[in-house]
């Protein structure tokens, strides 16, 4: 991983800013060759205090992006289920939010707001 890292900075990669393509690009490929995580999170002592934040905002980007590919997964009317306290329970989305998917769950007066990725479409 430092390996990586240190390639990424020596081609300039880390001083450019707004350029984020380049660096999922960059993420895609490091991925793609299945690094270890632990290997990964053992190198970041190794890893500069703007390293780590730059690699932080890359992930932070890459979370929000699958959050949203996740929810955009989602449309009103379809059924869906969700682990609570031990149990799967079903319901409808309702409505999809910008942070939430609202499921109406029958017995209950009031949607539950569960995040997309807590959530299984059923048939």
């Amino acid at each position: 991983m430092e390996r990586h890292i240190k390639h990424w900075y020596a081609q300039g990669y880390g001083q450019m800013e707004g350029n984020m393509n380049l660096l999922r690009e960059y993420i895609r490929e490091m991925l793609n060759e299945q690094i270890d995580l632990q290997a990964v999170i053992g190198d970041l002592d190794n890893l500069s205090a703007d390293e780590i934040m730059e690699l932080w905002q890359a992930v932070v980007d890459a979370h929000k992006r699958k959050e949203n590919e996740v929810k955009a997964g989602f449309k009103k009317g379809d059924k869906v289920e969700f682990d609570h306290e031990g149990e799967i329970i079903t319901g409808t989305v309702a409505h999809r939010g910008a942070k939430f998917v609202s499921v109406n769950v029958h017995g209950y007066p009031k949607p539950w707001k569960r995040n997309a990725s807590s959530l299984r479409k059923i048939s």
